[in-house]
């Protein structure tokens, strides 16, 4: 199909003026500017480990605590740890949301019990990098479990001076 005299104008205009793909344009002058810039190197001490670097294990099974109070949680992840411990799973993700102050914030009082009352049950208990409402919890007893309570304190050696 032939062009009309306005179509062939717009073809030879089109050609004779290119179009620039500008986000291109950008891209290659972003890449150029981050390869300029000069590295960082760690400062300090000791860098922190990212979170997202942690190497938590894939949870087993999980408990949803939305909607329930403070107490009613914590009852139902301690039948929850329960079930699992009897059924020989150790990987639990808990879901408890980022607090709602009304219901009696369940992260804090989760948090408090794994470290007292659950403390002899739970070996890791971390929130979970990419998700702040949630965390992984490994059941079983912890490294130092075998330790002692307290050490024993040592009774100070005689002394060799003559008095």
């Amino acid at each position: 199909m032939p062009l009309n005299a306005e179509e062939e104008f717009q073809m030879q205009w089109i050609m004779n003026h290119r179009m620039e793909d500008k986000d291109e344009q950008m891209q290659k002058q972003a890449e150029a500017d981050a390869a300029a810039r000069p590295v960082r190197l760690a400062r300090g001490r000791k860098m922190r480990r990212n979170p997202a670097a942690w190497d938590l294990p894939m949870p087993e099974d999980e408990i949803d605590l939305h909607g329930m109070t403070a107490d009613e949680a914590a009852e139902a992840v301690e039948r929850r740890i329960d079930d699992l411990t009897i059924a020989g799973l150790k990987v639990l993700r808990v879901i408890h949301g980022g607090g709602n102050p009304s219901y009696g914030n369940v992260k804090r009082i989760i948090d408090r019990k794994v470290r007292s009352e659950w403390s002899n049950r739970i070996r890791l208990y971390k929130v979970e990098p990419d998700n702040a409402g949630s965390s992984i919890m490994i059941i079983g007893k912890p490294a130092n479990s075998d330790a002692p309570a307290r050490p024993t304190p040592k009774k100070p050696a005689k002394s060799s001076r003559k008095r």
